[in-house]
């Protein structure tokens, strides 16, 4: 298992995700009646195939991972992940990762080629999001978040 650095704006501190979404420009499916249909998908998958928001607590802005060719991707509860876990990993939200247990066991392996694709991997509170896929995605900032005083 091997670690790499991943350096976000919010790679330190209390991280959230908000939301994730996944899809295509377009999505098709042909019968073998000839039946066929096609579903136009969402404006934000026009060029980005899977779309993940954050809130980063401290400086209280939301961002957005745009991934723009993703081999595969999973958001599990972080004991999903326990082999992970280990001393030398990186202790930042974001860092990438390769050689463990689902690059191993997964046909996404096939998609790797010889050296393997490193994943990355954005660490939360309460969730993790493993998206395996060659290029850094695109990440902009949203804006603040609105604080409400209750």
């Amino acid at each position: 298992m091997e670690f790499q650095s991943w350096p976000t704006p919010f790679e330190n501190g209390s991280l959230w995700l908000v939301d994730l979404s996944w899809g295509t420009k377009e999505w098709t499916l042909e019968k073998s009646n000839g039946v066929k249909y096609l579903i136009k998908g969402d404006a934000k998958h026009e060029n980005h195939e899977l779309v993940a928001r954050v809130f980063h607590e401290e400086s209280q802005t939301i961002y957005e991972l745009l991934f723009e060719s993703v081999n595969g991707f999973r958001c599990l509860d972080e004991h999903g992940l326990t082999e992970v876990w280990s001393e030398q990993r990186p202790k930042f939200n974001t860092f990438k990762i390769r050689g463990h247990g689902w690059h191993k066991e997964s046909p996404l392996t096939f998609f790797m080629g010889n050296d393997g694709e490193w994943s990355h991997l954005i660490v939360t509170s309460d969730e993790c999001l493993e998206v395996v896929c060659r290029e850094n995605p695109i990440v902009k900032v949203i804006g603040k978040a609105e604080v409400f005083a209750t």
